[in-house]
């Protein structure tokens, strides 16, 4: 019987969404970047945010006398447009006849892995770049960590540890302190707190000890830990080896937002009998407020 490429489809078509999920969903039951950013979807291919400073504090008023109008100030606008990522799967003729279901098979599971790794490594690759000065990320035009952001009413504030400290349970006690001294975006003072503690894997050891031991590693005093019990994880996807990420209960922090969320489809290809499948998927991702999280540019 001819095969043509309509029976080609109706053949192979069962065989590559298959595996193409049982990849996707495998890989998904360990997903990490979640963990860190907050999902969600939009009809808008630009993403859109800027920081206001509000009126600072409230003033006195006295009976019968007018209020004092205060100024609202805006900061620069960040707009982040959404990227497309994809990869194709090609199905030949000759592979369709020799019955070779268990090679589509296999390149379809790694598709559907490849499709969730992806964003891993794009989030990865963000927090990475996280201290580099030619990758701004806020909408102050500096990168996610620096010593100098701006607020709106021009004050300055750092959410980077001088000296760059290693990670230690000193180290964490230091941002501890200096997230109770954060500055908001009025320019007043506005804490934030430790939510998890973020490292490569080399560091999955370490983060244990400290986050688990009730005393201070390595002192001879019996003093007590006052790291002991913070949650952490291993972003296993970094590459940077010896920086270390604080994120913090900061509004408008990590995010990971799906302009088109992942997707496979059959493409029509004419005259070469092939089957063509694609996945893809359209999205953002970064940080809005620097505030979210607190580092050290450690080496």
């Amino acid at each position: 019987m001819s095969l043509t490429t309509a029976s080609l489809f109706t053949m192979m078509d069962p065989v590559p969404r298959k595996y193409y999920g049982l990849g996707r969903d495998a890989q998904k039951m360990k997903a990490q970047f979640s963990q860190i950013a907050e999902v969600s979807s939009t009809d808008e291919p630009i993403r859109e945010f800027t920081e206001f400073g509000g009126p600072q504090n409230l003033e006195m008023k006295p009976e019968n006398a007018a209020m004092t109008v205060r100024t609202i100030q805006a900061g620069p606008v960040k707009r982040v447009a959404a990227a497309c990522y994809a990869a194709a799967l090609q199905i030949s003729r000759e592979a369709a006849m020799d019955g070779k279901y268990k090679a589509v098979a296999s390149s379809a599971k790694a598709l559907g892995r490849a499709t969730e790794k992806t964003p891993e490594r794009l989030f990865a690759q963000c927090l990475d770049r996280s201290h580099n000065t030619a990758y701004p990320v806020t909408a102050d035009g500096l990168p996610l960590f620096s010593a100098s952001h701006l607020t709106p009413y021009g004050v300055t504030f750092s959410n980077t540890l001088s000296g760059a400290p290693a990670l230690s349970e000193t180290a964490l006690e230091d941002v501890m302190t200096a997230l109770r001294t954060t500055i908001g975006p009025d320019g007043e003072l506005s804490p934030v707190m430790f939510k998890q503690l973020i490292v490569p894997s080399s560091m999955a050891v370490l983060a244990e000890k400290l986050t688990t031991s009730p005393k201070t590693l390595g002192s001879n005093f019996n003093d007590p830990s006052v790291v002991n019990g913070k949650k952490f994880m291993v972003f296993d996807y970094l590459t940077n080896t010896t920086r270390w990420i604080v994120q913090t209960d900061a509004d408008n922090g990590f995010y990971w937002q799906w302009r088109e969320s992942p997707q496979f489809e059959r493409d029509n290809v004419a005259l070469i009998l092939q089957a063509v499948y694609i996945a893809f998927f359209r999205a953002m991702w970064g940080a809005e407020d620097p505030r979210c999280a607190y580092s050290s540019n450690a080496v």
